[in-house]
């Protein structure tokens, strides 16, 4: 007993501090932000600033129009989404179908690409989006992971869950694949595809490597590259032009607010989907 009550309290110290370990640091970051430009200079981690100010803030939205990146970041990001759950939800019906021949060696070469990282296909991606002209359009961000081997083998696993009896009564009654998947599979399924919204949501509105690999156009680019040209002072050509940590930390702040936002709301089908079980073959 003496033993599992230590343990317990060693977890609750180890959870306070990994806590701690990210609470401080975006503290950090946000008294930043509300700092004045002179204060933030000073280095070192800081807890309260000695004059509260939203001059970093002005700086930002004086250098920086962000209602055209965050209004392509939108449009990614929706439409994205919704294209990711549509095929994700049609290739899971597809592989849920106990009568599909070769059904186990489709799911395991699709399982197989999991190991494949995201950046090896990058390169061929850019060949291919320049061949079809896509470059410079938020089309090729939309397309890009249209579809993934994790939300597809997800969707396959609900979808096996749904009751054969229902399915078959059904189709007696003259139900086609599409009235199926929408009238029977996705209801019972909607956890499984919360979860994938929530995932790809995150993913997309977080997506920088593609944007700034596929866009040059400064009036496609997104809201992170938009963001990040302020961090990194891209702009700046003199010491009158410095871009204090003030302004740098208010656009961080600027970009976790939607995600701040969102977390609370979608946090357990978040939880869901990296707690979800093997998937089955």
């Amino acid at each position: 007993m003496l033993r599992s009550k230590g343990i317990r309290r060693l977890s609750y110290i180890l959870m306070a501090l990994i806590a701690l370990s990210m609470v401080v640091p975006f503290w950090s970051v946000l008294v930043t932000s509300f700092s004045t430009r002179f204060d933030s200079l000073d280095p070192g981690l800081r807890l309260w600033p000695s004059l509260w100010s939203v001059e970093g803030y002005g700086t930002l939205f004086a250098r920086v129009n962000l209602w055209l990146p965050f209004a392509n970041t939108a449009l990614v990001t929706l439409a994205g989404t919704l294209l990711h759950v549509g095929l994700a939800m049609l290739a899971g019906y597809v592989l849920a179908q106990p009568d599909l021949p070769g059904r186990r060696l489709i799911g395991g070469i699709i399982l197989l690409t999991l190991t494949i990282p995201s950046q090896v296909i990058l390169v061929p991606q850019f060949i291919l989006f320049r061949q079809l002209h896509l470059l410079n359009t938020l089309t090729a961000l939309v397309i890009s992971d249209a579809v993934s081997a994790f939300s597809v083998l997800l969707m396959k696993t609900y979808f096996e869950q749904v009751p054969k009896e229902i399915l078959e009564s059904a189709r007696m009654d003259g139900a086609r694949h599409l009235r199926l998947v929408w009238d029977f599979y996705l209801p019972m399924a909607l956890p499984g595809v919360l979860t994938i919204v929530a995932f790809q949501i995150v993913s997309r509105y977080n997506m920088f490597t593609e944007p700034l690999l596929f866009i040059t156009e400064a009036d496609k680019i997104t809201l992170q590259i938009a963001l990040n040209s302020v961090i990194a002072g891209k702009d700046t050509t003199s010491t009158s032009d410095f871009i204090a940590p003030n302004a740098q930390m208010a656009a961080v702040v600027v970009a976790m607010v939607p995600l701040l936002i969102f977390y609370p709301v979608m946090q357990r089908y978040l939880v869901k989907g990296l707690m979800v079980g093997g998937v089955k073959g």
